[in-house]
């Protein structure tokens, strides 16, 4: 007798073959779910924390007329990995 899995979309030759088919499928789902979660997080921090560079650079700015720094480390940013 065959198995189908409405989950995975195959066809399995036993019952324990299909269970364990199902079980990987739903735990590689609820991973990607948390490291998902975990992304969005980071970038919301990320996106914060350059708001606030952004605003305390302002006001440097502002006060001084202009900033000047040596950078010693290049910090890839998120949207150079995208493109």
């Amino acid at each position: 007798m065959k198995y189908y899995s409405e989950v995975t979309k195959k066809i399995y030759d036993s019952e324990q073959e299909l269970a364990q088919a199902e079980k990987e499928v739903t735990l590689a789902k609820e991973q990607r779910s948390v490291r998902a979660k975990e992304v969005e997080e980071a970038l919301k921090e990320a996106t914060e924390a350059q708001k606030r560079a952004n605003e305390l650079l302002k006001a440097f700015v502002k006060d001084f007329g202009s900033f000047k720094t040596t950078m010693k480390d290049s910090y890839p940013l998120f949207w150079d990995w995208l493109f």
